[in-house]
């Protein structure tokens, strides 16, 4: 390199340290500007030829703008200040009608409304949005009277709000999303109780034998229940033993039951000390029941010494049940049972019996009692209330309920379905009649519930729902109306749902039997607690004519997405639980909306983290008017400063594509906060003192050089 080549390095060297000196500058003039991006200084050489044995003619300084870099994000508290954290752009126009400026990019989000009611930042560039329909739809959605597809420019609006106040919404849209408990006990159906009315079967416990008698129950009589209509279902009254009557056979030489037996000893129609004889049933095995002539006798080892103390001794064994039947006057006799009654029954004397003629005798101890008959094993059958209820429960259709067990007891019979109805009958095979015994209805019994039938449905107020929910929607007029969604368990993973008027009298001839009633239908669930179906009058679009002379409303009710359980082979649609959803626990609202408004003033705006820009009103209300998109570009880098702390799209940073923020690669907006200068204040000055230094020494190289030159010339 030539003296003189080195004054050029060394002026070029003082221009590039300038250049750096002119980027710091420019760093720390912005560092409290909004979304402001950095520059740094990069380097390149300057050659004079393509020989390497050349010096070279110095360095060039060019600025290399940081804008991918992500700057602070601070808390201002004002509603319409937002800030990106991560990738992408805001849209903003020069000029409030779109197509009569230009598109631009930043990343300043202070957000004021100007005069003329539009969204602008410090720079006065206009803010760029979707603006949505009343039903919330994006530019390019189906329904949005705007068809421009809402990935273009084109899709984007001007935000202005000044025109919002004073309009009302017609609702035309709910979405509902709420969990319903899963433990909640469905609806009971269609019923009647049984209490026995006899006299010797009034006042009994659920448990006890219900004792027989000729013209009133007899064994054998059969009680039959139909459910919704399907084939009756029979149960028949029987399963136990019935003893000789004391009073007429003068048993043991006694005619009362509570009498110790007299007539003791080894002949004929006597009863020995120590005389036993056996119950054996699949509940309570084989059980042995011994004559006890001496002393008390101690019933819970089975001794017994009259007809009362063997049925307290029965009692007392488990498996087994027993009474002393009072028929009357005059008629007092024993009665034995498996606490099953559709068990067999088998009684055999003792071995080694003395008394009654020994063992085989025909006076022997369980002919005496006349027990000796063994009872069969049949299904279907029953001899006390709770063995009916068991029976019942265990039909499908079909469910029961005793209460007050212990005396006095009662059995109510119903449907499972709340939507069947149920009949009872009877059919016996003497002059018995069980629908009589048990005071029943004969005839046929509604069911308990009836979407459409007053006094049978929630909108009547005579069923009382499981879980409502109140919304308020509004009328073309702006008028709010108050419509319940209501919601009772039928059975497991179903539910009965209806919309209703809360107030009858606001609605025309919303239904044919029920006033106020909108829609009514089925919700079914998956196992796992999702969606599964929504019937065809809940999709449908709910019509309600109201009173007040406003246009009819047509309203969709969006409960989620219903389909098949998730990994359900060949499925078509998911069930979800974005909406409505059943898992054990308490009823849970997750959102309750609606997208309608009453006439009231523009009170205040806000932006929130989806970038929907709400409208909040004097009357309460608040409504998505626009929803802020992000640009982002393959290369940001590529894009090209101008003033304003704006970009344009240029060939090096590619194509822009807008997105919703948190999709496709763009970053999340940041709502009552502002992004600060990516400038970090430390590095600037640490670079400053470089570039100082820096210069400094290419001064050095120029005055070196010029002293040496000064040296030649004196040659």
């Amino acid at each position: 390199m030539s003296l003189t080549s080195s004054l050029f390095a060394g002026v070029s060297g003082l221009n590039s340290q300038g250049t750096v000196l002119g980027i710091i500058g420019d760093n720390i003039a912005n560092i409290s500007t909004v979304g402001f991006k950095s520059g740094s200084a990069v380097f390149e050489s300057l050659v004079t030829g393509s020989v390497s044995t050349e010096g070279g003619s110095g360095a060039i300084a060019k600025n290399r703008l940081e804008i991918d870099q992500q700057g602070l994000i601070q808390n201002t508290g004002v509603n319409t200040d937002v800030a990106i954290s991560g990738q992408g752009f805001f849209v903003v126009n020069n000029n409030a009608i779109p197509e009569n400026g230009e598109y631009s990019f930043t990343r300043a989000g202070s957000f004021r409304q100007d005069e003329r009611g539009f969204f602008v930042n410090s720079a006065g560039f206009v803010l760029q949005a979707w603006q949505l329909d009343n039903d919330g739809r994006r530019p390019g959605e189906i329904g949005n009277a705007n068809t421009e597809p809402f990935e273009l420019l084109a899709s984007l609006s001007s935000v202005n709000t000044r025109d919002i106040s004073g309009i009302a919404f017609a609702t035309t849209g709910i979405s509902l999303g709420v969990n319903l408990d899963a433990g909640q006990t469905p609806l009971g159906g269609a019923s009647d109780s049984l209490n026995p009315v006899s006299i010797q079967n009034t006042g009994l416990s659920s448990s006890a034998l219900l004792s027989p008698r000729t013209g009133e129950i007899e064994t054998g009589d059969i009680l039959t229940v139909s459910a919704g209509g399907a084939l009756a279902s029979s149960f028949t009254y029987g399963g136990f033993v019935q003893g000789n009557d004391i009073q007429a056979a003068n048993i043991f030489g006694v005619g009362l039951p509570a009498t110790k037996f007299t007539d003791v000893g080894i002949g004929a129609g006597q009863v020995a000390d120590g005389d036993t004889f056996t119950v054996t049933t699949i509940a309570s095995g084989t059980v042995t029941y011994t004559f006890e002539n001496d002393g008390t006798p101690d019933t819970s080892s089975g001794e017994f010494n009259s007809l009362d103390t063997l049925a307290q001794a029965i009692n007392l064994s488990t498996g087994l049940i027993a009474k002393v039947s009072g028929e009357g006057a005059g008629v007092s006799r024993l009665l034995l049972s498996s606490t099953d009654a559709t068990e067999a029954v088998t009684l055999a004397n003792g071995v080694g019996n003395t008394g009654n003629g020994g063992a085989g005798g025909a006076g022997s101890l369980i002919n005496s009692l006349g027990i000796q008959a063994p009872v069969t094993a049949a299904g279907g059958r029953f001899n006390t209330l709770d063995g009916l209820a068991a029976l019942t429960n265990a039909d499908p259709l079909l469910t029961s309920s005793v209460s007050s067990a212990s005396a006095n007891a009662q059995l109510t019979i119903a449907a499972v379905d709340p939507l069947a109805t149920i009949q009872f009958g009877s059919t016996t095979l003497g002059t018995g009649d069980l629908i009589t015994e048990f005071g029943l209805v004969a005839t046929v019994i509604d069911s308990t519930y009836s979407a459409i039938t007053t006094g049978r449905n929630m909108a009547s107020g005579a069923i009382s729902p499981a879980f409502s929910r109140n919304l308020r929607v509004f009328d073309s007029q702006g008028s709010g109306h108050d419509i319940r969604v209501a919601f009772v368990k039928r059975q497991n993973n179903e539910w009965l749902a209806e919309v209703f008027a809360a107030n009858p009298d606001e609605v025309i001839d919303a239904g044919a039997t029920t006033p106020g009633l909108l829609a009514s239908g089925t919700i079914e669930f998956n196992g796992d607690g999702t969606l599964r179906n929504i019937s065809p009058e809940l999709q449908a679009p709910i019509s309600a004519a109201w009173a007040n002379g406003s246009e009819a409303s047509s309203i969709t009710l969006n409960l989620g997405t219903a389909g098949e359980p998730a990994g359900t082979a060949g499925a078509t649609t998911i069930g979800l639980s974005d909406g409505l959803s059943q898992f054990n626990g308490a009823y849970n609202v997750q959102f309750s909306e609606q997208n309608g408004s009453g006439s009231g003033l523009l009170s205040s705006l806000e932006i929130d983290e989806e970038g929907f820009i709400i409208a909040n009103f004097s009357n309460g209300q608040s409504r998505q008017v626009f929803k802020i998109p992000l640009a982002s570009f393959p290369n940001p880098n590529g894009l090209a400063p101008e003033a304003g702390n704006i970009f344009k799209e240029s060939d090096a940073s590619g194509a822009l594509t807008l997105s919703e923020a948190g999709s496709s690669g763009v970053g999340i907006l940041s709502v009552s906060a502002l992004e600060q200068a990516n400038t970090e204040l430390a590095d600037e000055l640490t670079q400053l003192i470089v570039a100082q230094r820096a210069f400094q020494a290419n001064t050095k190289i120029i005055t070196t050089a010029d002293e040496l030159l000064e040296e030649l010339n004196r040659i």
